[in-house]
């Protein structure tokens, strides 16, 4: 038999379609030979990506200006950077006032403030007291409102990708101190915009970024090494960011945030990082 004819029986005994396809409907195309093939649009496998994102999450998150942050990350105690974070999903768009989730036009007083931070009335006026020292919240008529400089809710406008989200829904399902939730604050200034890694310079390109280990997390966050080690290990059991180790060098380690709570990219997060985070879920 001719070696062309052989190909030829080979390719049909394969199942594989011969020559080009043709679609005939939304599902299915024809081969060259005449055969049926059920086929997904590449298209519309993005499109459904992204609705599962957007349903998962509502698409309610707030920006940070990661440039700015650093500003508070360098002056404030892990945990009153945490009370910040705890603010996220009360901040009211465009006026930048804390609300009552679901009604606009309800700000939060000083009793809601302890309520959500857990905390005493005095202990909330105490942290009120702190952030307003530094400008990072404003109380006006009895409202709060947070500083526009450092979070905001509205259209991003330019330099969004020096903006991070963090997106309310899945915030809210972490049962984490405060100190522990601070820790996180401090390293999103800290995330790379491709590929959601904590890193020396996030706005380095892919092939040259330099991931931060254990140790170099410590000094950034300003712990001590073997503590800092502890609240990592903390933070990859609830899911809020993990840990992977280098098989060649075990002290070359990197870490990565959970997309589905803080991200650079518009859109749906890459499908393998997504993957990082759902195994478990």
């Amino acid at each position: 038999m001719p070696k062309e004819h052989v190909r030829k029986v080979a390719r049909l005994q394969s199942g594989k379609p011969v020559g080009n396809l043709t679609p005939v409907s939304a599902e299915w195309a024809r081969d060259e030979r005449g055969a049926l093939f059920k086929y997904t649009q590449a298209e519309r496998v993005e499109a459904a990506k992204r609705r599962r994102w957007v349903a998962r999450d509502k698409r309610h998150f707030s920006f940070s200006h990661m440039q700015y942050m650093r500003e508070i990350t360098q002056g404030l105690s892990n945990k009153y950077c945490g009370y910040l974070l705890l603010l996220q999903p009360y901040i009211a768009f465009k006026s930048n006032v804390l609300v009552a989730e679901g009604h606009g036009t309800a700000p939060l007083n000083i009793n809601d403030l302890a309520r959500v931070w857990n905390v005493t009335k005095r202990t909330a006026r105490t942290v009120v007291g702190e952030l307003e020292a530094r400008s990072i919240l404003f109380e006006m008529d009895g409202k709060f409102a947070v500083n526009e400089r450092y979070h905001f809710r509205d259209k991003a406008g330019e330099g969004v990708n020096a903006l991070i989200r963090t997106y309310f829904t899945t915030l809210k399902q972490f049962d984490m101190t405060a100190a522990d939730l601070g820790f996180v604050y401090k390293l999103l200034p800290y995330v790379h915009y491709e590929t959601n890694t904590v890193c020396a310079d996030p706005f380095a390109s892919p092939e040259e970024i330099r991931f931060l280990n254990e140790k170099e997390i410590a000094g950034l966050i300003g712990m001590h090494e073997k503590e800092t080690i502890a609240v990592l290990r903390r933070l990859r059991k609830s899911n809020i960011l993990r840990g992977y180790i280098n098989a060649e060098n075990r002290r070359d380690t990197f870490t990565i945030l959970n997309p589905h709570v803080f991200y650079r990219k518009k859109g749906a997060p890459d499908s393998l990082v997504i993957a990082l985070f759902n195994r478990n879920r």
